[in-house]
């Protein structure tokens, strides 16, 4: 049942104490992305022009009851709210051809979707939104999307800072193989759009190896490839895994190429619980990819 306002804000589902002072939103993307990565959060992002239209909101009391206000924008308690677990900010539409001179040829549709939307973009400290699955019903449930896109980044907070500072195959390599790590541990509402972000980055590195002449060039091919083929690791698709598998090259490959091809093997048949050819694998995987691989396991027991 939806209620309108006649609920205290101390029974909302989200604890009123220890809040910062009110603040208005950032207008300056800069300026964003610095605090997200001291506070690490994600960005809260919109289009200015979106935040002059009334944009209704759902938040759930202590009690289980859905209560209703008419306009996120013009509610103190509800912006400490985004506050506390987003930085907020209203991005002028005379950037919109900038930003979307950026993306344009390298998104997939429901990204670009989500970017011309007037809807709120969850982005991280380096402007890629998260949340290219979600579409809100007519009435937007605030409680439901901060427990699912309220997330702490300090996990990726050192990955997220030398992307930041330099973008080359390396840095977008490692932020991609952190954000697929990252998507082991988050709710799985948002796990899709978490492994999806990894892909950006992983097309990103694919790119600087086109363009630039790089030595042991296969071997960070041969990389980029198993790091694909993870994602659908995640997705509990282990025989898809171990089709793509059929047509890798394992022929030369170094030690640490080595290593996480039997990572994806293992934990492909380990979501097969398939132990006889597991074990075929095992003593080549790391320790650190062991629990990685017991981690994936445990999604889909």
């Amino acid at each position: 049942m939806i209620m309108k306002r006649g609920v205290l804000f101390l029974m909302l589902t989200l604890s009123m104490s220890n809040y910062c002072l009110s603040q208005e939103w950032l207008t300056s993307l800069d300026a964003a992305k610095r605090i997200a990565l001291v506070q690490d959060k994600f960005l809260f992002m919109m289009w200015e022009d979106a935040t002059s239209i009334p944009y209704p909101v759902i938040m759930t009391d202590t009690n289980g009851t859905q209560v209703l206000f008419d306009d996120l924008f013009k509610n103190e308690e509800i912006n400490e709210i985004i506050w506390k677990y987003f930085v907020p900010v209203k991005v002028n539409e005379n950037l919109y051809g900038e930003l979307y001179d950026a993306v344009k040829d390298s998104r997939s549709k429901s990204y670009m979707f989500q970017f011309e939307d007037d809807n709120i973009k969850i982005m991280d400290a380096n402007l890629n939104i998260v949340n290219t699955s979600f579409s809100p019903e007519a009435y937007f449930n605030l409680s439901e999307f901060i427990t699912n896109y309220g997330l702490n980044t300090s996990f990726l907070n050192s990955e997220l800072r030398n992307y930041a500072e330099h973008k080359d195959f390396g840095t977008s390599y490692r932020l991609a193989s952190k954000y697929m790590d990252y998507a082991i541990l988050v709710n799985k509402n948002v796990r899709k759009d978490i492994v999806n972000l990894a892909v950006v980055y992983l097309d990103e590195a694919k790119k600087h190896l086109l363009t630039k002449e790089l030595e042991g060039k296969k071997d960070f091919e041969d990389k980029i490839n198993l790091l694909n083929y993870s994602q659908y690791l995640l997705d509990n698709k282990p025989r898809k895994v171990l089709r793509l598998l059929k047509k890798f090259d394992a022929s030369e490959i170094d030690e640490t190429t080595e290593s996480l091809l039997a990572f994806v093997y293992y934990t492909a048949y380990q979501l097969r619980k398939d132990e006889k050819n597991s074990e075929l694998w095992k003593s080549k995987v790391s320790l650190v990819n062991l629990r990685k691989a017991e981690l994936i396991t445990q999604l889909y027991l």
